[in-house]
């Protein structure tokens, strides 16, 4: 392997792997803080607005997620110098495709398929993902949630995080 393509295949690393940590920051600090008016629309029946095929108030972030690599691809192609955030968005990038499949296909179910997927990962982000919609709390990241986690009741997260619990039952 190349020098530059080592580089290239070390950043497509970075930013998968970095955006578990924004995935993070963004959930806990912007979704469950000052616009979780539009994430609550996830939290409350996110099952029943997806099956209807209509867009829901939570949509924005991926949206916005989106908006962001398409801005620093173009910069990457276009700007002399910024050729390094390509392979790094393109990571960011290929975190997002796991992110749905994950999310929108496995832990809720929404693609037939998907669902029969169950392996020992695939149940604990389920249960950890269901905790969180419960409880409004950790786990807010998504491929490792067992980093915060660890082994406390949902009881105890809440409290620790502050976070208020929703208001509505959630479907999962």
């Amino acid at each position: 392997m190349s020098g530059a393509l080592a580089v290239d295949f070390a950043l497509v690393i970075a930013g998968f792997i970095g955006m578990e940590a924004v995935t993070y920051v963004v959930h806990r600090f912007v979704m469950h803080g000052p616009l979780e008016s539009l994430h609550r629309s996830h939290h409350r029946n996110a099952a029943a607005a997806f099956a209807d095929k209509r867009p829901e108030p939570n949509d924005v972030f991926p949206a916005a997620f989106s908006l962001v690599v398409l801005a620093a691809l173009w910069v990457g192609f276009n700007l002399s110098g910024f050729a390094w955030l390509v392979p790094l968005f393109v990571g960011v990038t290929v975190y997002g495709i796991v992110y749905t499949a994950i999310h929108d296909g496995i832990i809720h179910g929404r693609v037939a398929w998907m669902k029969r997927i169950d392996t020992r990962w695939t149940r604990s982000l389920t249960l950890a993902h269901r905790a969180h919609h419960r409880a409004n709390s950790e786990p807010y990241g998504m491929l490792l949630p067992s980093l915060t986690m660890h082994e406390r009741s949902v009881r105890n997260q809440v409290a620790r995080s502050g976070s208020r619990p929703s208001q509505v039952p959630v479907d999962q």
